[in-house]
């Protein structure tokens, strides 16, 4: 059998305990890189579903007045009709 000489001198110890630190770090590396993609991944299906929702709720609002009877129309569009004179007032 043949035995590897084992240095107990306290700089034989260290540079063991920095390579193995090193070695542990590399292993590491993969996992964290994983996790932060997958960050990444939730974030942008999470952008995605909000863009569809907002989208859903455009649509319906702008379909409202297909709905209604004839006699709301001047009622519905005189609501916003004050928010689109300030913003014309602002340019």
């Amino acid at each position: 059998m043949i035995r590897l000489p084992i240095d107990t001198t306290l700089g034989g110890v260290m540079k063991k305990l920095v390579l193995l630190l090193v070695v542990a770090a590399f292993a590491g590396l993969p996992a964290a890189a994983d996790t932060k993609e997958k960050k990444t991944k939730q974030t942008t299906e999470a952008e995605e579903i909000a863009k569809q929702h907002d989208n859903t709720r455009r649509a319906l609002r702008d379909a409202l007045p297909l709905v209604l009877p004839s006699w709301s129309l001047p009622f519905y569009f005189g609501m916003h009709l004050d928010e689109t004179k300030d913003k014309e007032k602002k340019k």
